[in-house]
């Protein structure tokens, strides 16, 4: 047995378990790459697979780009919070705790052979008019969106074969704390437009700041890019879903801001969404005026109609 005094944290779960290869095995049986999601509806195209990234082992389900660790797996499989699943797995492989399993699991498995998920590779180019205009219009230059590293892409491949790009206007978001991307196709219809190895809980631009006294939190890298501009203190999600906001994701907004403002789409599920997770957490919310739906539903739209100086302004109206 292993003995630690203090509490286990997340990376002592991991560390412990293979990078969480062994949770996924021990709970789930046989695991690989391309396999049954183990909740919800039975699949009639397999879509949800385990892999490794520096060393740790994430869940992802390709159909709806949700991802985690194994950690956030067991939260969701048996719908524990995350001091809960830390627990279980705590007393499940005999790392002490509290029981809730009474028999220890045995490591029996050999290492499995780490295969990536989905590789992307991509090389980047300078802006061409297509991609100054998209940005241009909400006031964002080339060198703003750089900085928040976004940028142009020249070539694309996934999983080593090459993506025939020409003539389409593609961009990248890349995250060196993840060394992983989010492909962004603007011109593509709402179902194909990301192709993304970013894990599902990420927050993007967190890493950039310290404190604020006002966080926004918007569901996009493009409107964050676009508020960036006028208000420091801004990060996205990965996605419009409450199931990003987890204990340990709210613990990290909670832990540099006095008062984080969800700013998503203001279509009726962008509202429901900012509702839900602003009364779970006692945040609060902002969503740019409904009378300007559709064409105006976020703070790029807002941007591209009314300019940067209206959004600054509109926000300050709002108490931001």
């Amino acid at each position: 047995m292993i003995k630690i005094k203090r509490s286990l944290t997340a990376d002592d779960i991991l560390r412990f378990t293979d990078g969480g290869y062994d949770i996924f095995r021990h709970y789930l049986g046989n695991v690989g790459r391309i396999m049954s999601r183990p909740w919800g509806e039975p699949e009639k195209k397999l879509s949800w697979g385990i892999f490794p990234r520096n060393g740790v082992w994430f869940y992802k389900d390709h159909a709806t780009e949700e991802a985690g660790t194994a950690i956030q797996f067991v939260m969701k499989y048996f719908s524990l919070s995350f001091s809960d699943a830390i627990k279980r797995i705590a007393w499940d492989f005999n790392l002490g705790g509290e029981e809730i399993n009474i028999t220890p699991v045995k490591i029996t498995w050999d290492k499995p052979l780490e295969k990536e998920y989905m590789s992307i590779n991509f090389s980047t180019k300078p802006f061409e008019k297509e991609h100054h205009n998209y940005w241009n219009r909400a006031g964002v230059s080339e060198e703003h969106c750089n900085k928040k590293q976004c940028w142009a892409v020249k070539d694309l491949a996934i999983n080593k074969n090459r993506v025939n790009i020409k003539g389409e206007m593609v961009f990248a978001y890349y995250t060196s704390e993840e060394d992983a991307v989010k492909i962004y196709f603007p011109e593509r219809e709402k179902g194909d437009r990301f192709r993304n190895n970013v894990s599902f809980h990420y927050l993007w631009g967190f890493s950039e700041l310290q404190s604020c006294k006002d966080l926004i939190i918007q569901k996009s890298n493009k409107d964050m890019i676009v508020t960036s501009v006028i208000r420091p203190c801004v990060i996205a999600t990965q996605a419009e879903a409450i199931r990003i906001f987890n204990e340990e994701t709210v613990s990290k907004i909670n832990s540099i801001t006095e008062t984080p403002w969800v700013f998503y789409g203001s279509d009726k599920d962008g509202v429901e969404k900012c509702t839900s997770i602003t009364n779970c957490n006692k945040w609060k919310y902002i969503n740019t005026p409904k009378q300007y739906l559709p064409e105006v539903n976020d703070s790029y739209g807002y941007a591209c109609k009314f300019g940067l100086e209206k959004l600054d302004k509109f926000m300050k109206e709002k108490g931001l």
